[in-house]
């Protein structure tokens, strides 16, 4: 078989040589030729083995989770802010208090008729109000000795989220006789002695009650008012204050603000402006145990005139804080307008020369506590004036000298201690003593500060034996209190002391029955010099509250 093969193969290679040796006897030129070769693939994925799946279970993890938290820091608010102790004047509350309003009425000698009511239960979550109403009215055994005194007190507060909005008003209308003259050669008519004062005040605020992003805590106030009195004089007064603080951080507080008040006064003889305008920057700096106080005041008053008023104040705390040592120069401008003087001396006469004070206060003085109960404290004070308003009889406008005169002093100085010590055991017991002892060393025109007390004592003391009983008493004594006779010499008026109590038993919760006594000595001192005082008072009444 494999011969076979190898024949045929010899043939077939002999024939091709032949074929090959004759082409080239005829043409030597081999033509090209193209040789394609076309391969067709078609990819083919292997089928995977599908795996055995059995179920297993997972380990068991014993190591303990250990998580952090970061809780931003909280900005806290409070609602809250501290009110002015006086009737009524209630802070915000969460809940209903029992028994907010109550209506207080009595009568006495003297003619006497008294009334006090208040009414505070108009409150919400977002708004409060307070209404407050007072009367008494008395006359004495003295021809034409006579007083009246009444006022209405509303005030209101809105809060919002970020803002509490307040608004108030107050009216008052107090009536009283020129009886301070000689009886004996003088009769008057009670009209031609009559005198009565009104007042209308409005005033409207606002005051951020959370947090801002700049720590700045800011109280605008505005107020209107209207005083007059029986005899054509009228004063108007306009007034605002822009205080802005800012919190820098723990031991550094900026305050900054803007004062005015811009009050009119005409009678039947003139009309004059007594205004003036305050910017008061200052700031507060607490470090450890020590508190300091910076603050200039640029002042414009009447007549244009310039101030610069001192704010200083230093303060520390020795001995776990019941020690506070304090010290300071505190300066101020006294406006005199006819209101201020009026509600500080009744018989005024309504026309006078309308001047200014500048008042300066440079002082030292402690506050200590004794155990749980007791506290005390003085302070020493060098203190002078510039215009002091004084108060002397006019025997010029009137021969009986029933009208006092409004003078003003250039310059006077004097030394000052104040002084005072409280023991107080809950609302169960309290007592308290407090003194002012005034020393007039200077005066320019006049030899004496008339009517400006040298001494002043006061003592206080409650106690409440049963949880429906109270009882109180309280002491004034008054000495250093000179006049001008009217020959121009100053003279001493007799000193004074004037002793009160009061007693209140609850008969059932809502109602008690209340009884206060007055000048218990029955002295008929002066104050104002030929203004004696009203006698021995007794007024009783019963206390009902709803």
């Amino acid at each position: 078989m494999i011969s076979i093969q190898k024949v045929l193969c010899f043939c077939a290679a002999g024939s091709i040589g032949y074929v090959a040796t004759a082409q080239q006897s005829r043409d030597t030129i081999i033509p090209g030729q193209t040789i394609e070769i076309i391969q067709s693939y078609k990819p083919e994925i292997a089928r995977p083995v599908k795996p055995l799946v059995h179920p297993v279970l997972p380990n068991i993890d014993t190591t303990r989770p250990h998580f952090q938290y970061e809780v931003p820091p909280q900005t806290l608010s409070y609602t809250y802010r501290s009110v002015p102790i006086r009737p009524l004047a209630l802070g915000r509350s969460a809940f209903e208090m029992p028994w907010q309003n109550y209506v207080k009425a009595g009568f006495g000698n003297l003619s006497s008729v008294y009334v006090d009511a208040g009414v505070a239960g108009f409150r919400l979550e977002e708004y409060e109000t307070n209404l407050h109403v007072q009367h008494l009215s008395q006359k004495g055994s003295i021809v034409n000795q006579s007083s009246s005194r009444t006022a209405v007190d509303a005030d209101g507060k809105y809060y919002t989220d970020g803002h509490t909005l307040n608004a108030g008003i107050n009216v008052t209308h107090n009536s009283l006789s020129y009886y301070g003259y000689d009886h004996h050669v003088y009769d008057f008519p009670k009209a031609s002695v009559r005198q009565a004062f009104t007042g209308i005040d409005i005033k409207a605020g606002l005051e951020n009650n959370t947090a801002n992003q700049w720590n700045i805590d800011y109280k605008p106030q505005l107020s209107f008012g209207y005083y007059a009195d029986k005899y054509n004089a009228q004063e108007r007064t306009f007034a605002f204050d822009l205080p802005v603080s800012r919190v820098v951080d723990s031991t550094l507080r900026f305050s900054l603000g803007l004062k005015g008040n811009f009050t009119q006064l005409k009678n039947d003889s003139f009309e004059a402006a007594n205004n003036y305008f305050q910017f008061n920057p200052a700031a507060q700096i607490r470090v450890e145990n020590i508190s300091l106080h910076i603050g200039l005041s640029p002042t414009w008053g009447k007549d244009n005139t310039a101030y610069l008023l001192p704010d200083l104040r230093a303060q520390t705390q020795l001995f776990n804080n019941k020690l506070g040592i304090i010290a300071g120069w505190k300066g101020s401008l006294v406006q005199n307008t006819y209101g201020d003087l009026s509600r500080k001396n009744p018989f005024i006469y309504n026309i006078y020369e309308v001047k200014q004070t500048k008042a300066d206060q440079i002082y030292a003085g402690f506050e200590s506590t004794l155990g749980q109960h007791i506290s005390y404290g003085g302070t020493l004070s060098w203190r002078q004036w510039r215009h002091l308003a004084l108060f002397v009889n006019d025997y010029n406008l009137n021969p009986d000298g029933r009208l006092f005169a409004t003078i003003y002093d250039p310059k006077t100085q004097a030394i000052s201690l104040d002084a005072f010590i409280r023991y107080q055991v809950g609302n169960i017991f309290g007592l308290s003593a407090s003194g002012s002892w005034y020393s007039f060393y200077h005066t320019e025109v006049y030899d004496r500060a008339f009517h400006e007390p040298m001494v002043k004592l006061a003592g206080n003391m409650y106690v409440r034996p049963l949880d429906q009983l109270y009882l109180s008493v309280g002491a004034d004594f008054w000495d250093g209190i000179y006049a001008a006779d009217p020959g121009g010499f100053s003279r001493k008026l007799p000193a004074f002391l004037d002793l009160s109590a009061s007693a209140e038993y609850n008969i059932i919760p809502r109602l008690s029955i209340f009884l206060q006594l007055n000048n218990i000595l029955g002295t008929q001192y002066e104050r104002w010099n030929q203004y004696q005082a009203y006698g021995f008072n007794i007024i009783g009444g019963l206390r009902f509250k709803f």
